[in-house]
């Protein structure tokens, strides 16, 4: 059975608004298909950039460069890079140009049958909530072997393959699988740049490794800067979020995977977040309940999120939470993601349309109707349109949920005036 799905409203407090199970054609829709290059390219740098080479500092160099300085990061490994930069300044790779905010481990010695090897200098401090087979996902201090990290254990005896410990008195690491012959790191900072300076751009680099806490990424706008714009990157294996973004920020054309947490995640006003590459978030086993998953803002008024591939993350895919307002969710395709594909949560004034968005919810472990393929929750004002749903077998299609949530000023968050049009359905 087929048909055109013309309009469905919810403007009274009801238990559930639900279209349920929709399955709605492939898209014929080339243009939310095509995408651009993502990721590092061979670009070059700008000619008056100055360059920086591998175990030359960076933070010496941006310390000593006045505001709106240029820098070209030549190719290779620059380790434990933490840059604060200045208002303007602007930092460009070659392509093949990757800053780690670990340190290789190459000395080890044995203890009966454990590895030990020297900790991390840098201990973050502990935030977020964790799934309950994860209890140490949100400590950032992260582990590699071969680029693999292990997972963090809290006791000697949760010790076996695959897995870490890092004794709180000596500050030593303890590990069960022999390092002979591998490429062993351990993290030794917290983020690659952040700061409170507004316009700074970070084109074209890979950026990996940092022990981000939870809810902050290795590249950090800070709460009051404005103008960041994050371009061509590659953003993986940090501990808590890829990218965190602040007021007028861009994040385009970057490939955002295997984050601890979450691939972006921040608060603010006149966001952009287009033809992006988001999957594989949350690989230490943050609650999805809590924050996880590809994308997540929150507080945020103005933000746009166009033309990305967002999958395979464990939690949402696209999420906008408390008081978001003017947020466009268009072009993106939303695939196979744990929780919700997209969701607009206890928020106003949005648009979701001309979306794929398909086979989400896999993970969902909630009952009733959560873990959409498209979720409103406690919302009003939204429009949602000329998207194309796939639904697996018991899952649900775009669901309005209304739970009469209370504000803080002691109102209540109340699904109504919302909109549902123009979808071409197949039962």
């Amino acid at each position: 059975m087929s048909g055109v799905f013309e309009l469905f409203r919810s403007p009274v407090a009801g238990t559930v608004a639900l279209l349920a199970s929709l399955v709605i054609g492939i898209s014929t829709n080339s243009s939310v298909l095509a995408a651009p290059k993502r990721g590092p390219s061979d670009t070059p740098c700008p000619a008056e950039a100055i360059a920086v080479t591998p175990g030359r500092s960076l933070r010496a160099a941006v310390d000593g460069a006045p505001e709106g300085a240029a820098f070209c990061l030549k190719d290779g490994v620059h380790r434990a890079e933490a840059v604060r930069p200045k208002r303007g300044q602007s930092f460009h790779g070659e392509g093949r140009t990757v800053l780690n905010g670990s340190r290789l481990l190459t000395k080890f010695s044995q203890n009966g049958r454990f590895w030990v090897a020297a900790g991390p200098e840098y201990h973050g401090k502990r935030h977020g909530e964790c799934a309950r087979h994860a209890p140490a996902c949100n400590l950032p201090e992260a582990f590699f072997m071969d680029d693999k990290p292990l997972v963090r254990v809290l006791s000697m005896s949760d010790l076996e393959v695959g897995r870490f410990y890092i004794d709180p008195a000596s500050g030593r690491l303890f590990f069960i699988d022999d390092p002979s012959g591998h490429k062993v790191e351990v993290t030794v900072a917290a983020f690659a740049f952040e700061s409170a300076a507004p316009d700074v751009v970070i084109r074209n680099l890979t950026i990996e490794k940092y022990a981000s806490v939870a809810q902050k990424g290795a590249i950090q706008a800070g709460e009051t800067a404005t103008g960041w714009r994050v371009e061509n990157c590659e953003v993986r294996l940090n501990s808590g979020a890829g990218i965190g973004v602040a007021n007028n920020s861009r994040v385009s054309a970057s490939d955002i995977h295997n984050n601890g947490q979450i691939g972006i995640t921040g608060v603010g006003r006149n966001i952009l977040i287009a033809n992006n590459e988001i999957s594989a978030n949350n690989t230490r086993g943050f609650d999805t309940q809590w924050e996880a998953g590809g994308v997540k803002l929150a507080l945020s008024i103005g933000v746009i999120l166009r033309g990305n591939h967002v999958h395979d993350n464990v939690g949402a895919g696209l999420w906008c939470d408390i008081d978001c307002r003017n947020i466009v969710y268009e072009n993106n395709i939303v695939e196979r993601n744990h929780g919700a594909g997209i969701f607009h949560e206890i928020s106003f004034n949005a648009t979701v349309r001309n979306n794929v968005v398909r086979y989400n919810g896999v993970g969902s472990s909630h009952s009733w109707y959560w873990g959409a393929e498209i979720q409103l929750a406690a919302s009003r004002n939204v429009s949602v349109q000329n998207n194309t749903v796939t639904v697996s077998s018991g899952g649900c299609g775009i669901v309005l949920i209304d739970q009469s949530r209370p504000t803080r000023g002691g109102a209540k968050y109340k699904t109504r005036d919302n909109s549902v049009q123009s979808h071409e359905l197949s039962f």
